[in-house]
This record gives structure tokens, sequence and C-alpha cells, in this order.
């Protein structure tokens, strides 16, 4: 069956398994059912293992030094990701650098899976995923890029303006989920605060965040170019009444997304009008 949309995922801060999606996957196959899942590819995205080495490393030679392991982990590994993808964006086989290589690879595969084409693109992505991905079509949408792969010669033979190129740049990206999205830690000390350009007429941004999630922020209010953008969307996240009892009230939420039958029925939603 011909493969009319891509659903790609990008996770979150922290020591995450390579396996984060497979709740998700679960959730949105079953609302789909077989028939419309078939014509989606899905492709979940992974950088953690792109820091986890030397986090470890680090971890290790303090482990015996220290008490509260696990929540210096969390920490730790938490903190360390935010900082190291933004650190030396301009020098190649940086963390940042490496991220950005392993998303246009993702988009090479799912191109190359279509057989050659463009189809209609779905993104969600969790926490600092958000600002990952963000970066990315930042920088891919700037013809004079000065950080990141975009700025520095590819060993490829990609012309630019053509098929490829424009899938890689984003240029199918029809919807954009970001839950429990920080963007605005990132670009709070900037003065002018700009969000990406629509990267098609159909583009649309759903924002979906909980109000206890100290980590999730709405977005309309950074800047007039975040309000036009993007449709801020609070919830309560969590599925099942435990989930809701214990952890949908307070900090925990922000680990709740990926299962949360707002967001599986709102991307689902969106998928079967693409679709059909």
């Amino acid at each position: 069956m011909d493969k009319k949309i891509a659903l790609i995922t990008i996770h979150g801060m922290g020591d995450t398994e390579r396996d984060y999606y497979t709740g998700f996957y679960d959730q949105m196959k079953k609302s789909l059912g077989d028939q419309l899942w078939n014509q989606v590819i899905f492709k979940p995205l992974y950088y953690q293992d792109i820091l986890q080495g030397q986090q470890e490393a680090v971890l290790g030679r303090m482990r015996n030094q220290v008490d509260w392991i696990k929540l210096r982990r969390f920490l730790l590994y938490g903190f360390s990701d935010a900082a190291s993808l933004e650190y030396k964006k301009r020098v190649k086989n940086s963390p940042y650098y490496l991220t950005q290589k392993m998303i246009m690879g993702a988009m090479d595969e799912i191109f190359n899976e279509t057989g050659t084409r463009s189809i209609p693109v779905i993104i969600v992505a969790n926490s600092l995923g958000c600002q990952v991905i963000s970066s990315y079509i930042w920088d891919a949408q700037r013809i004079d890029a000065s950080v990141g792969i975009w700025s520095m010669q590819r060993e490829d033979d990609v012309a630019e303006g053509s098929p490829r190129d424009k899938f890689r740049r984003m240029q199918s990206l029809k919807g954009f989920y970001t839950l429990g999205c920080n963007i605005p830690i990132f670009v709070a000390g900037h003065k002018k605060i700009e969000a990406i350009k629509p990267p098609m007429e159909e583009f649309k941004w759903y924002n979906l965040y909980d109000k206890d999630d100290v980590l999730g922020w709405p977005l309309k209010s950074l800047s007039p170019s975040y309000e036009e953008l993007v449709e801020d969307i609070q919830i309560n996240v969590g599925r099942g009444l435990l989930s809701k009892l214990f952890k949908s009230w307070n900090p925990l939420s922000h680990g709740q997304y990926w299962q949360d039958k707002n967001v599986i029925g709102h991307i689902s939603d969106n998928i079967k009008q693409i679709i059909k």
C-alpha cells in the first residue's frame, strides 16, 4: 500500500530509552486502525546515544563521592542534554551537528521509502525535542545558515532546491505537535524572539501543555510570530485513573504526554483528515 504520510517522533531530555515511543506507537495504531496505519511511515528519532557515553563516564567518575544518585542522574542527563546541544553549534561533529545529521538522515530514509517523492509530514516532539527539531527547521530555512549542518559542506551530491533537498528542509511539514515544550527556556533571554516560518501554506503548529508541568510552556505569548503561528492547547495529561491521580496535577506530568488520550486523539484525527 502506498504511503501517504510520515509520522516522526522525537524524545525529550534525560536518560531516554531507545524504545521511548512504544506506548505512543501502539495507541496511534489502535486509533487509526490497520488500513490507515499501513499508509503511515513511522519514524522515531533518537539523539540520546550522541550524548549518553560521555554522561555515563562523568557520572561514573563521581558516583562514589555523592548521594542521591538517581536524582543526580536525572539532573545530570537532563541539564547536560540541553547544554551540550546548544554548545559549539558551528563545529562539525558537535552534538548539535550530529543531531541535525541524524535528523537529515531520517528524512532521507523516509524520502527513499516513498520512492523519492514528497509526502506530508507530521512531527510530534516532546520536551527538549521541541527545541531540537525547531532549531533544525530554523537552520534549514536560512539560505545563509551560520550554524549546524546547513552551514557546512555536506558529503553528498544533493542539489539545492531539488525534491530531496526540499524534503530534508521540512518543506513538506504539515503538522507540528509540541508536547511539554520548553522552547521558552532557550529564547527568554533574547531581545528578539521569532518562530520558524510556516514550511507550507497548510502548516499547523499545535502546542499541548499541562499547566502543572513546570517544563512545559504555552508559546503564543512569546512574540507576535508565535502568536500568529501556534495554537496553544491546555490539557490535563495522564492515561488512566492512577496516572491522573498521582501525576497529572504536579511536575511529574512532564513525562505523561506520549500516551495521553487528548494527544493521541488530536494527532490521529489530523492524520485521518490528511489521508482521506
